[in-house]
């Protein structure tokens, strides 16, 4: 089964944050896929996983997530190579081992509607407005032949 690759601004979910939805903002290339940049497996920084809320972990569920996160290494990326790192797909994951959980995409933000197709004008052959010069009519029948 083929997967989306992972656009800027994609969804991410960490169950140990109390506000569980966040945003993947990419950092580590220009490259785009329907105008918005590629994620590779570089965006795994604090400033790449951008939650709002604070982690359930930290003493008295006090400290912000973006403050205490630790991640490691993407999993369940693409063999795609974007600026010397494997794109990322709508099933990799990354962990958090501050937490202990994997921070996960939920929405990849790539279409799957393609968007408005313009058919392709063929040339169009009109009708010949230039007056016939010459019409000359040939009859069998008054040939020597039926004499």
């Amino acid at each position: 089964m083929a997967k989306s690759y992972v656009c800027d601004g994609a969804k991410i979910e960490c169950q140990l944050c109390t506000k569980p939805e966040g945003e993947l903002k990419v950092t580590s290339n220009e490259v785009k896929i329907q105008d918005k940049k590629f994620a590779n497996a570089k965006d795994k920084e604090k400033l790449n996983l951008i939650f709002q809320g604070n982690c359930k972990k930290s003493p008295y569920q006090a400290q912000p997530c973006q403050a205490v996160m630790k991640t490691e290494e993407w999993q369940g990326v693409a063999d795609l190579i974007i600026q010397d790192a494997p794109a990322l797909l709508e099933n990799s994951t990354i962990m958090c081992t501050y937490g202990g959980i994997p921070i996960k995409i939920t929405d990849h933000l790539q279409k799957h509607n393609p968007g408005n197709i313009q058919p392709v004008a063929a040339p169009v052959i009109g009708p010949v407005n230039a007056p016939l010069l010459n019409v000359e009519w040939l009859d069998n029948l008054n040939s020597k032949d039926d004499e």
